[in-house]
C-alpha cells in the first residue's frame, strides 16, 4: 500500500514539466560527466568517477579556477567544451525550477488568504472598474492612516488586469484574492468579519447587463450585513430597482450612478459654470473639499451657531450642516437604547425607544438655525483641507 502511494506521488512529480526538466537535466549531466571520465581516465586511473563529477561542478557551475585536473586529449576538451554549455543549461533549469515554485508558493490561493486574514479594519473592494487604480489612489489620500496593505480586492476579472494593476509601483502591498464575491467562503477569505468597510463595484463584464450585475451586488451586501453588521458598506448600482432594494436592506452608502449625473445635467443647463462648482465641491485637486468629522465631546449640548462661528473663526473651517444618526445602523441603535436605559422617566424611555425605530441614519441637515442642539451620533458636514 506504501509503495503504490509512493509510485503515485513519483507518477504526479512525473507528470510536473518543471520537475521532469530538472530530473532529465541531472540525468544527462552525470551521464556526460560519466563519458568525460572514461575517455580522458578509464577505469584504474588515478581519478575515479567521483573525483572528475566533484571537480566538474566546482570549476564549471561555479565558475572558479579549480586547476587540480586539467584534460590533456582532444576529446577530454571537446567534452569540456560540451560540458560548459550543458552546466549553463543545467544550472538556469534548477534556477528557473526554485524561481517558479517559490513564485507559485508565495501566490497560491492558501498563501494569499493567510496574508489577509491577518488584517484588521482593512478596506475590501468586491469587483472591477477600468479606472481602480485612481479610485484606490484617491481612497489612501483621503483616509490618510490606510495604506496599500489595507486594501483587499476580490474579483474574477482577467487575471493580466490584476496582475497589471499589483505590479505598478503604488498599488504595491495590495491582496487580491481570485473568486465569487457572492459566495460567503470568498467573504470569509477576505476577513469580512474583521474589516471596516467594504466598496462593492460589481464586475462589468459585455456579456451581463445592468440588472443582474446590480443582482450580485445586492447579494453581496446582504451576506457583508449579516456577517458583520458595523462594516461600512457602500454599494455601487446602475438601476434604480435595486437602489430601493439596498435602501431598504439600511445599506449605508448607496451611490445610484443616474441619479447623479440627471442631477449634474439638469442643474448645469440652468446655471452657468455649475459642474465645475460640483467638481470643486468634490474635489478639484487642491486639497479642499466637502468632509464629514465627528462632533466633538465637548460640542454636545451646544447649537450649531457656535461651533459654525468657532470653527470659522479659529480653523478657518466652513460648517455646511449636520448629519445625524451617523454610524452603522447596530451601533446607533445600542447607543439610543443605551441612553434611554439611564433615563428614570417611563414616558422618556418609550419615548426615546420609538426613535429607534423611526431614527434615520446618515440624515444630512444642511444649514439648519443657529439654534440647533448637536448631540450624539452626530457629525459635522465641512468644506475644508484634507486631513
Amino acid at each position: 500500500m506504501k509503495l503504490r502511494q509512493f509510485l503515485s506521488k513519483l507518477k504526479k512529480r512525473i507528470s510536473d514539466s518543471h520537475f521532469f526538466a530538472v530530473l532529465l537535466a541531472v540525468v544527462i549531466y552525470t551521464v556526460l560527466c560519466f563519458i568525460y571520465w572514461y575517455v580522458e581516465i578509464g577505469p584504474g586511473g588515478k581519478k575515479t568517477f567521483w573525483d572528475i563529477l566533484l571537480w566538474n561542478n566546482l570549476n564549471v557551475l561555479m565558475s572558479r579556477g579549480y586547476t587540480d585536473y586539467i584534460p590533456t586529449s582532444w576529446q577530454g576538451r571537446a567534452l569540456l567544451m560540451i560540458f560548459i554549455l550543458c552546466s549553463m543549461l543545467f544550472l538556469s533549469t534548477i534556477i528557473g525550477f526554485v524561481s517558479s515554485k517559490i513564485n507559485a508558493y508565495n501566490n497560491s490561493p492558501a498563501r494569499r488568504v493567510k496574508k489577509v486574514q491577518a488584517l484588521t479594519n482593512h478596506v475590501v473592494i468586491f469587483g472591477w472598474k477600468n479606472d481602480i487604480k485612481t479610485l484606490i489612489s484617491d481612497i489612501l489620500r483621503k483616509s490618510g492612516s490606510l495604506t496599500a496593505e489595507d486594501i483587499v480586492i476580490v474579483n474574477n476579472v482577467n487575471e493580466l488586469k490584476i496582475q497589471t494593476l499589483l505590479m505598478d509601483k503604488d498599488m504595491k502591498g495590495i491582496k487580491y484574492l481570485r473568486g465569487d464575491f457572492t459566495e460567503e467562503q470568498m467573504l470569509m477569505n477576505a476577513n469580512i468579519k474583521k474589516a471596516s468597510t467594504a466598496l462593492v463595484l460589481g464586475e462589468n463584464h459585455e456579456s451581463l447587463d445592468a440588472e443582474l450585475v446590480d443582482s450580485r451586488i445586492f447579494v453581496c451586501t446582504l451576506m457583508i450585513k449579516s456577517l458583520n453588521p458595523r462594516c461600512h458598506v457602500c454599494a455601487l448600482v446602475q438601476t434604480e430597482r435595486y437602489r430601493n432594494y439596498l435602501e431598504a436592506q439600511n445599506c449605508d452608502e448607496v451611490i445610484y450612478t443616474e441619479e447623479y449625473s440627471r442631477y449634474i445635467l439638469s442643474t448645469a443647463t440652468s446655471y452657468t459654470g455649475m459642474a465645475n462648482v460640483l467638481r470643486a465641491l468634490f474635489d478639484n485637486n487642491n486639497g479642499i473639499s466637502i468632509q464629514i468629522l465627528p462632533v466633538e465631546r465637548n460640542w454636545r449640548g451646544k447649537t450649531f451657531g457656535e461651533l459654525s462661528k468657532t470653527y470659522k473663526e479659529k480653523k478657518g473651517i466652513l460648517v455646511l450642516g449636520v448629519l445625524e444618526n451617523m454610524g452603522a445602523e447596530k451601533t446607533i441603535k445600542h447607543a439610543i437604547l443605551a441612553d434611554a436605559m439611564k433615563s428614570s422617566n417611563y414616558g422618556e424611555i418609550i419615548s426615546k425607544l420609538k426613535t429607534v425605530k423611526d431614527a434615520e441614519r446618515n440624515h444630512p441637515l444642511l444649514n439648519p438655525s443657529d439654534e440647533y442642539v448637536l448631540g450624539r451620533n452626530m457629525g459635522i458636514i465641512v468644506l475644508t483641507e484634507e486631513i
